[in-house]
């Protein structure tokens, strides 16, 4: 099969990127759309039923611990993801400077949590660092079955209209090929 063959019969070219904005765009925003989607509906789910129980078992502390120990780093990753999914629209410099001042505002915002809660006795300790593993855990094995099972080139390659197609006939001649044509007539061919 030809070069332009293979081509022509691969998946159909995305559209093209908006100027400025970050290369390979697309294929980065379909997976993290489906992360925001997949854990925003587990987490619809987890968080309530989580809280109930643990209220119905443990009492107050016990529900309200599990119920913060799940929003926490629900927040905090979906804030990262968040901010990725926004942050495409924007060339490559500003696209970092973006996630990364997010990124450590997050953790700004993570440390004053936790430390307005590291003496209070409205919630159980144990019940809300299980809960915050949980979390984390579920987050990130969510995250990685998504990324892993996406297909993400390695590269962008742009559609270009001034490539001429080579013809099937052009194919079978010995100029197109890159191998020399065999000798004639007990010619020989020097190398």
């Amino acid at each position: 099969m030809s070069e332009s063959n293979r081509m022509k019969s691969g998946p159909p070219a995305s559209a093209p990127a908006a100027p400025g904005a970050v290369p390979g765009a697309a294929s980065f925003l379909k997976p993290m759309r489906r992360v925001l989607t997949l854990t925003g509906l587990g987490l619809a789910v987890l968080l309530p039923v989580g809280t109930v129980v643990g209220w119905a078992f443990g009492g107050s502390e016990v529900g309200l611990a599990i119920l913060l120990g799940l929003a926490v780093p629900a927040a905090f990753f979906g804030a990262t993801v968040l901010t990725g999914v926004l942050a495409t629209r924007l060339d490559n410099t500003r696209f970092v400077g973006v996630v990364v001042g997010a990124w450590l505002v997050k953790i700004i915002v993570l440390m004053v949590i936790m430390a307005l809660i590291a003496d209070a006795e409205f919630y159980d300790r144990m019940a809300f660092f299980i809960a915050f593993v949980v979390g984390v855990v579920a987050w990130l094995s969510a995250e990685l079955v998504i990324v892993v099972r996406s297909k993400v080139p390695y590269v962008d390659v742009p559609e270009r209209a001034d490539v001429p197609e080579r013809s099937a006939s052009t194919d079978a001649s010995p100029e197109a090929s890159d191998e020399p044509a065999p000798a004639r007539n007990g010619e020989s061919r020097g190398v």
